[in-house]
């Protein structure tokens, strides 16, 4: 294989102003979120949920009744809620001594939601890297490329997480974390970070289908070691183990079995359960929409056959998945990230509550993508079909956030150009299985810079 040259490899002008019009992005995103927050009669955001939980944590209240400025609750796992203690944050209420003033809590929340975007996508380029043929000139157009271009394509659901203080993209921090640590053959590192992301929201409990079918023993015991500090140890030494297991069943009597069910306790129907409560681009929101096209005219809950459909889609495009990449473990690392990322967009899409900043955790997907078209034409950037694919998939997120393109939202178009873009990658893994993995399998000298362990089965 010719390799792409140095020279080919170095950022023109453009692309380097291309980085600091990013950067100042960024950094006036992080302006107008903290206006929002503090120069506002009524804040804008999510992140007054966690702090108020955190708020709950450190005054002995329950975590899940107590609510932020707008009378929203908190709905995940305790331990993000005990994590926050030291930005909890009185909003309005009763303050504690020490406590930081909710401008602060808001602005260090920012800085650490962008730190947590670039630690994603730098640990994951890095281990994806180390399956190529060559390493990248540090700072050149591969290595910016592989980093920025992710974020990029992601940047309405990025930008949506940042802007409204969600946790969208500390999970996909994780989520890279546990990829990179497949990619590197550290098995029980990957099911550590594996049980962070499902700590802190649950819906991660489906990716442990990736372990499942690789027989990977070592990652599946160090997600079980890391669910029971997370979910178990911490939450008991805080909260006491009696109180403990009483949040749990306050967490699902409120969340869990009405997500799922009608059952449960349907006090928080309308603020989040309910399929027209939030702007949902799950199976069953988008199917549900698609029978009721006047939003006026829409019941409140899909109906037990929408349910079932959105499930049996589910399972079918799962089944799929997993025919494309077989039951051995491809010798190409870029295949086992492709697999693992399509498997974290199924997941999503099945997640009954699937706001469109969701798709954040899409970014490990996109680069597995954009690594394996330019390891495949022996370029330094994507060609003209991926970056259409890209394209499609940025604008199909980026539309549906105008309230006067709502039908857009209604009837999933982020939904079916995720289908898309996981779409394009099954075709790849199928192909590349297909062809006994000679289309995408290294040379011979790629094997010796993949880790030993990586080609063991567990």
């Amino acid at each position: 294989m010719s390799l792409p040259s140095r020279a080919d490899d170095v950022l023109s002008p453009w692309e380097r102003r291309g980085l600091f019009l990013f950067a100042a992005l960024l950094l006036l995103l992080g302006f107008v979120t903290e206006y929002r927050w503090a120069c506002m009669t009524r804040p804008k955001g999510d992140l007054g949920v966690y702090l108020r939980a955190a708020f709950a944590v450190r005054t002995g209240q329950d975590i899940y009744s107590i609510t932020d400025h707008n009378g929203w609750h908190y709905h995940y796992p305790p331990l993000l809620a005990i994590a926050l203690v030291p930005l909890a944050s009185e909003l309005g209420h009763e303050k504690l001594p020490g406590m930081l003033p909710s401008a602060v809590s808001v602005g260090l929340w920012y800085a650490f939601s962008v730190l947590f975007l670039a630690l994603g996508v730098h640990v994951l380029a890095n281990a994806l890297e180390a399956t190529g043929d060559s390493p990248p000139k540090r700072f050149g157009r591969r290595w910016w490329s592989l980093r920025v271009l992710p974020v990029v394509v992601c940047a309405a659901p990025v930008a949506h997480t940042l802007s409204r203080g969600q946790v969208n993209i500390l999970l996909m921090m994780l989520l890279c974390g546990t990829a990179a640590a497949i990619l590197r053959g550290q098995r029980w590192r990957a099911g550590l970070w594996l049980a962070g992301a499902i700590c802190l929201k649950v819906i991660p409990a489906f990716l442990l289908l990736y372990p499942l079918w690789r027989r990977d023993g070592r990652c599946l015991a160090g997600c079980c070691l890391g669910l029971s500090v997370g979910l178990l140890l911490i939450p008991s030494a805080v909260f006491g183990p009696e109180r403990t297991v009483a949040y749990y069943e306050e967490w699902a009597d409120v969340l869990l079995v009405p997500a799922v069910t009608e059952g449960g306790d349907q006090a928080r129907a309308k603020e989040l359960t309910d399929t027209t409560a939030t702007k949902s681009q799950s199976f069953v929101a988008v199917l549900h929409n698609t029978l009721h096209p006047f939003a006026s005219e829409r019941p409140a809950q899909a109906s037990p056959a929408v349910r079932l459909a959105h499930w049996s889609i589910g399972a079918a495009l799962t089944a799929l998945t997993l025919c494309a990449v077989g039951w051995r473990r491809s010798s190409h690392g870029a295949n086992e990230l492709l697999f693992f990322g399509t498997l974290i967009l199924l997941m999503l899409l099945l997640s009954p509550i699937c706001h469109s900043h969701y798709l954040t955790s899409a970014v490990p997907l996109v680069m597995g993508l954009i690594f394996v078209d330019g390891q495949r034409r022996e370029m330094t950037k994507p060609t003209r079909g991926m970056m259409g694919l890209l394209a499609f998939f940025a604008v199909a997120n980026a539309l549906p956030l105008f309230d006067d393109l709502s039908l857009l939202r209604d009837f999933g178009l982020a939904t079916y150009a995720s289908l898309l873009l996981g779409g394009v990658a099954v075709g790849i893994l199928w192909r590349a299985r297909r062809s006994s993995g000679q289309e995408l399998a290294p040379p011979a000298s790629w094997q010796s810079t993949l880790p030993r362990r990586y080609n063991e089965v567990a």
